[in-house]
C-alpha cells in the first residue's frame, strides 16, 4: 500500500502549488453535493434559489456536482502522477471547462432570482467569483497544452557542414 501511496502523494504534492486554484475549486464543487446531501430542502430557504430549483432539484444539481468534483480530481490525480501521460492538461481544461459551464449556469440563476424574485445579489457575487477562478484554470491548462505542443515539435538543429 505504501508502494502506491508515497508517489501519488509526492506526484500531488508536487503539483500543487501549480494547480492551487484547481484544487480549492473541489471544495465548492464537493461541499455543495455534501450540502445537497444532507439538507435536501436548500432551495426552500431563500429565494435566491428560486430560478436554480425551477431549472432542477437539489438531487439533480448534487450530482452534476459530484460528477464535477470526481472528474477533477482524477484530472488533478493523474496530472500530478502520472508525468508520462501526456494528455493530462487536456483533462484539467475539460475539468475547468466544465466547472466554468456549471458554476456560469449556476450565478445566472441567481442574477435572474434576484431581478425577478427578490433573491439577494451577494450569490452573485460569491459564485460569480468561483466563475473567475474558473477561468483562470482553463486559461492555465490551455497554455500547458500549448507547452506541451511546443516541446513536440520541437525540431533538433542539423548541424552545418561547414
Amino acid at each position: 500500500m505504501r508502494i502506491i501511496l508515497k508517489p501519488l502523494y509526492d506526484g500531488i504534492a508536487g503539483h500543487f502549488p501549480f494547480r492551487r486554484s484547481e484544487w480549492i475549486m473541489l471544495l465548492p464543487a464537493f461541499g455543495m453535493w455534501l450540502v445537497f446531501q444532507t439538507q435536501p430542502d436548500t432551495f426552500d430557504t431563500s429565494a435566491s434559489f428560486s430560478r436554480l430549483a425551477g431549472w432542477s432539484d437539489e438531487q439533480g444539481w448534487g450530482l452534476i456536482l459530484l460528477a464535477i468534483g470526481v472528474v477533477r480530481l482524477a484530472a488533478l490525480t493523474i496530472n500530478g502522477t502520472f508525468h508520462q501521460f501526456r494528455f493530462s492538461p487536456h483533462l484539467r481544461m475539460l475539468a475547468s471547462l466544465t466547472g466554468l459551464l456549471f458554476w456560469s449556469q449556476w450565478t445566472l440563476g441567481f442574477i435572474d432570482a434576484f431581478l425577478h424574485d427578490g433573491g439577494a445579489a451577494t450569490a452573485i457575487i460569491a459564485y460569480g467569483t468561483f466563475c473567475v477562478l474558473e477561468l483562470a484554470n482553463v486559461y492555465t491548462s490551455a497554455s500547458d497544452i500549448g507547452g506541451e505542443v511546443k516541446r513536440l515539435t520541437r525540431r533538433p538543429k542539423r548541424e552545418s557542414g561547414l
